[in-house]
């Protein structure tokens, strides 16, 4: 449980990685990769008493020492963050798992609009 506060009001936001819902996880070191997926950044939606939902990333790394670091950001950062994400391939890219999830939170996001 970590608790987090909002930059507009400083209201406190207490988020929990084992309870919110995981829109997004970054690989995490998978076979015959070395070192390449040692850290990364989970994206996160926390749905507080009030109803109102807060979304967050969460920075970890498998490196001795390390800290992660938990950030909130705002409907919009989450959309570019998770576009982002989509439009990677190979590891690292949203699952059809993730974009169901998504699609509860952001309907429309991955609808072509060109």
């Amino acid at each position: 449980m970590i608790v987090l506060r909002t930059p507009e009001n400083g209201k406190k936001v207490v988020v929990n990685t084992s309870h919110d819902v995981c829109l997004y996880e970054a690989p995490h070191n998978p076979p015959n990769t070395g070192t390449r997926y040692t850290a990364g950044t989970d994206l996160y939606a926390h749905k507080a008493r009030s109803g109102k939902v807060y979304y967050y990333s969460h920075s970890w790394s498998m490196w001795q020492g390390s800290e992660p670091e938990y950030c909130l950001m705002t409907d919009e950062e989450m959309r570019e963050a998770l576009v982002d994400h989509a439009s990677d391939a190979g590891p690292g890219s949203i699952t059809d798992t993730e974009r169901e999830r998504i699609e509860e939170y952001f309907p429309g996001l991955f609808v072509e609009d060109a």
